[in-house]
């Protein structure tokens, strides 16, 4: 059995924006704003909602851009449903968001997949009586309708792994995959690679997918090892934590109790970048990178 069609983490393709975020938090983001490179500060915002029944934005940071503060929350969106079920939902994120942080929101939705619907709805708004009681509005970002070799220039590596959703002028499929592999394996950072797979996996079969992915790259991201070698010493992610603490300890010195509460609270996925990246780290302020 190959290694694309054993897949390593189930949850690969869910995880997939926050590592890309993670790792290139301005590139991800440029998608829907191309002036983020321009900001003063941008800062990954790992918001936890009040609300039990909705996950967390998908993308979220604070950014100080042009002078001006507010929040860019993206959704990433594969299988779009219904008008009236993203109204809601965008308008629930923008209400709990603008409660907590009391900053302008900036909102988009960034369609992967043709949906069947049509028409696209960028917001909603509430009449009574006459009188306008409610508009909300975010942008709409059809990946599929853009090119897939136009987002080569300005080299953002954080969007490789998207360009499998993008068009591919009449290429065949398997003509297609391969040259977005192509893409990825030139930025020799085998996540890339790895998450170009993944997100392949939404579009194509396993049966054309492995004909074409190289193993031996698909296999050396961390993103992959994880259950197999990180898995083996780390545990739990209790015990992750602990041994990060330990590492980070014994590289830079007793660390402040503001970062071992940061690192207690990360994410799996954060864990598994600082563990990845730790003999990398030149300061401290690389760590705290993956843990705002």
């Amino acid at each position: 059995m190959s290694a694309v069609e054993n897949q390593p983490r189930y949850q690969a393709y869910d995880e997939t924006i926050k590592y890309l975020q993670a790792k290139d938090c301005r590139g991800l983001a440029s998608i829907v704003l191309p002036d983020i490179f321009e900001a003063e500060d941008v800062v990954l915002n790992l918001y936890e909602l009040s609300m039990a029944d909705m996950k967390k934005p998908d993308y979220l940071a604070k950014i100080k851009l042009h002078g001006e503060h507010f929040l860019l929350h993206l959704e990433f969106e594969a299988n779009y449903r219904s008008n009236k079920e993203m109204q809601r939902r965008m308008l629930r994120y923008y209400s709990s968001l603008y409660w907590h942080e009391d900053l302008p929101v900036m909102q988009a939705l960034v369609l992967l997949k043709e949906p069947a619907i049509k028409h696209i709805s960028n917001g909603t708004a509430s009449r009574i009586l006459g009188e306008e009681v409610l508009k909300h509005h975010y942008r709409v970002i059809s990946l599929y309708n853009m090119d897939k070799y136009d987002m080569l220039e300005n080299k953002v590596k954080a969007l490789y792994p998207l360009r499998i959703f993008m068009q591919h002028r009449n290429e065949p499929a398997i003509d297609h995959i391969r040259e977005c592999l192509e893409v990825a394996e030139t930025t020799d950072d085998p996540d890339y690679y790895f998450l170009t797979v993944e997100c392949g996996r939404k579009l194509f079969s396993v049966e054309i997918l492995e004909k074409i992915v190289k193993e031996t790259i698909y296999m050396a991201s961390a993103l992959y090892k994880h259950p197999y070698e990180a898995g083996k010493i780390e545990g739990k992610i209790e015990g992750k934590t602990e041994l990060i603490v330990k590492m980070l300890a014994k590289r830079f010195g007793l660390l402040p109790p503001e970062i071992r509460q940061k690192i207690s609270r990360a994410e799996q996925y954060q864990l598994d970048l600082i563990a990845e990246g730790i003999l990398d780290f030149k300061s401290i302020d690389d760590v705290l990178r993956y843990l705002h």
